[in-house]
C-alpha cells in the first residue's frame, strides 16, 4: 500500500500533471510489481514564492516522498529510484537532475486500512 505524493510548482498543463501520475504509476509496477488497487497517488501544486528551488533545479523539478511497509532490500529501493527518475525521463520529459525522492518506512503498526490495524499477509 504505497502513498506518493508528487509536489510540483504550480502552472503546469492537466496533461502534463497526470503523465507525471501515470509515470509513477507504471514505476511501481515495474520496481516493486505494485497492484495498482493499492497505490495511493497524489499530486500537490505549489505556489512559485512557497516552493523555492534548489541551485541547479529548474522550474519543472519533482519532489516524490514515497511512503512504503517496511521490508524491501536496499537493491530493490534502488530499483525503484532508477523506475522513477527513467520513467519520468520518458515521460513527460523531466530531467534526472530534476528528480528528489523520499523513502519512508513507518512500522507496519502504523498503517491501517478501512479503520482496522494492517494485518500483514503470511
Amino acid at each position: 500500500m504505497p502513498l506518493v505524493k508528487i509536489e510540483i510548482r504550480s502552472g503546469k498543463p492537466v496533461a502534463y500533471r497526470q503523465s507525471l501520475i501515470e509515470s509513477l504509476r507504471e514505476a511501481f509496477a515495474d520496481a516493486l510489481q505494485t497492484p495498482e488497487a493499492t497505490l495511493w497517488i497524489r499530486l500537490c501544486e505549489r505556489k512559485e514564492e512557497n516552493f523555492p528551488m534548489p541551485p541547479g533545479r529548474s522550474d519543472d523539478a519533482v519532489l516524490i516522498e514515497v511512503s512504503l511497509m517496511p521490508g524491501r532490500s536496499p537493491e530493490k529501493k534502488q530499483g525503484l529510484y532508477r523506475a522513477i527518475v527513467g520513467h519520468l525521463a520518458r515521460d513527460p520529459g523531466v530531467r534526472p537532475d530534476d528528480v528528489c525522492i523520499v523513502l519512508y518506512e513507518p512500522p507496519v503498526e502504523n498503517w491501517a486500512e478501512d479503520g482496522e490495524a494492517f494485518v500483514p499477509s503470511r
